[in-house]
């Protein structure tokens, strides 16, 4: 909406309209490009609101798109690793699970005479154990995989974090612009509260990102302890396969690792469900806000 005089002459007239579809014939241009991997929901919005200028401002759009694909990111990740985890709890966790009580019973079976145990059982287990990660699975994704795609993740959402904070300052400023014209009172207030909607909608979605942001790192750092847990077991079991460490020795470590191992993904599993949470959460939230802002009026104008 616009709060400018209208021009008093039929030049005056002629010149903004050729400059009104000069600015159409661009923002179509903006537009066409940001429609290319257009959002399911901001689809929605564009299909719904029709009589805003959601269509007449690229900028918006894509900031919009930008914003609900990163959080979907966020939550795509966070389903993969779910399945990583459970892999991990059905596997690993079990196959570590067999090699500490075959250990147990071969001890027990050569009565504490550990000079004759031959521990052909846990050998067992350990090679298996081994041979479960040497196993070349299109299907499987290892966690350095995941750590460099959250940390790709991480990066995409301090960017958003950035436009959002730099879209509200400008809202700020076309704010004090508007308190400073005070035209028509209704026009005047009715601008007004537009902006205001629209700032509110850019702060839910950047204390959406922010609480993503967090949690995304505390992702990344227990999923690199994962990694440097696991490596340690397969050191471990390679060294006592190998002789070169004792059995009762490595299966010592292994089992504390194994307490390691368990208490991570358990972490894992709460913190990834936490994110994926919140993710959903602060989309349902911006999108009632970006809703309610687009609902309400055409957008102020620059």
């Amino acid at each position: 909406m616009f709060l400018l005089s209208s021009p008093s002459t039929s030049s005056s007239i002629g010149h903004t309209n050729g400059m009104l579809r000069s600015r159409s014939e661009d923002n179509l241009k903006k537009l066409g490009d940001c429609m290319e991997n257009m959002d399911e929901d901001v689809s929605k919005l564009f299909i719904e609101f029709q009589q805003t200028d959601l269509r007449e401002d690229p900028e918006l759009f894509r900031l919009l798109n930008h914003y609900f694909t990163t959080s979907k990111g966020v939550s795509q990740l966070c389903e993969s690793l779910k399945t990583c985890l459970e892999r991990s709890e059905n596997n690993e966790c079990l196959l570590i699970d067999e090699a500490l009580v075959d250990f147990e019973l071969e001890k027990l079976g050569y009565g504490g005479s550990l000079e004759e145990a031959s521990f052909r059982k846990t050998f067992r287990d350990l090679r298996n154990f081994n041979a479960f990660y040497n196993n070349d699975d299109d299907d499987d994704l290892d966690y350095c995989e995941f750590l460099r795609k959250f940390q790709t993740c991480h990066e995409e959402l301090a960017k958003m974090i950035v436009k959002l904070e730099k879209t509200m300052k400008e809202i700020d400023k076309k704010l004090r612009r508007v308190r400073g014209r005070r035209v028509i009172d209704l026009l005047w207030r009715k601008s007004t509260e537009s902006l205001k909607r629209e700032k509110t909608a850019m702060s839910s979605m950047e204390r959406a990102t922010t609480v993503a942001l967090k949690q995304v790192e505390k992702i990344s750092k227990l999923v690199s302890r994962l990694d440097t847990v696991e490596r340690s077991i397969r050191v471990t079991a390679e060294f006592a396969i190998k002789k070169r460490s004792p059995v009762t020795v490595a299966m010592g470590e292994v089992e504390l690792e194994h307490k390691r191992l368990k208490s991570t993904l358990v972490d894992l599993d709460r913190e990834t469900g936490l994110c994926d949470g919140f993710a959903q959460f602060g989309r349902t939230v911006a999108l009632e806000k970006i809703t309610e802002f687009l609902s309400r009026g055409d957008k102020s104008s620059k």
